[in-house]
């Protein structure tokens, strides 16, 4: 195992607004949303698109070399068409992706939302729209380039996270194993300290008021 997938398996097992409590960049703003109420959390390494214009054959290229357990991250220039929607979404479910997110909106959310594709599929958007791409052919050097996404500047390679709360994007490079363990720690920890808030327990003992350092989530 790589040191990316071995960072990757154990970003998996936390939680991602516990990350939030450690980390400052690389959460996605929160214009980026999960389509599906109920889909899985997503970890995956980032498959980047960049589409200067609305090229459905460039996301088709991107879909045929997406790699089991990858996710997809397209940048849409002006935001103005969805280059995912049903079709998409259901060639991406037999690639095994791990993920879709995009800046810009997407389509067919009737079925991204169904259960077929939501348990397999989480997919992230600004929002929703009727205008999708195009047969043109004219983005097709996009696949690989570092795009944009909620405020974030992503690479081929990065680390995806999201939930219901967002996105995560992190550089493998600059992980610190230290953080991944004090977030693992606190994730443990919250159980047994929401179970002592609700019986009643002493708050000023229970919620630190000084800037020391402390692994609990807020």
């Amino acid at each position: 195992m790589t040191e990316v997938s071995t960072a990757l398996a154990a970003l998996a097992e936390v939680e991602v607004p516990t990350l939030g409590h450690f980390l400052e960049d690389g959460f996605c703003d929160p214009g980026i949303v999960r389509v599906q109420p109920e889909a899985r959390p997503m970890a995956g390494i980032a498959h980047t698109l960049h589409l200067r214009t609305p090229d459905a054959l460039a996301v088709n290229r991107a879909l045929r070399e997406l790699p089991a357990g990858a996710v997809l991250v397209i940048e849409v220039a002006g935001g103005a068409h969805a280059p995912v929607g049903a079709v998409t979404a259901a060639v991406a479910v037999a690639r095994q992706a791990g993920g879709i997110v995009v800046e810009g909106p997407v389509t067919d959310a009737a079925q991204l939302r169904r259960s077929a594709v939501a348990d397999q599929l989480p997919v992230y958007s600004r929002g929703l729209t009727s205008r999708t791409t195009k047969r043109l052919g004219t983005s097709l050097e996009g696949l690989h380039r570092p795009v944009r996404v909620g405020g974030v500047t992503v690479r081929d390679g990065d680390i995806v996270l999201g939930d219901e709360n967002g996105v995560l994007f992190l550089d493998p490079a600059g992980i610190d194993p230290a953080v991944i363990e004090r977030a693992r720690r606190s994730d443990e920890a919250e159980p047994a300290l929401l179970d002592q808030i609700s019986r009643g327990a002493d708050l000023a003992r229970l919620l630190p008021t000084s800037p020391e350092a402390t692994d609990r989530k807020a």
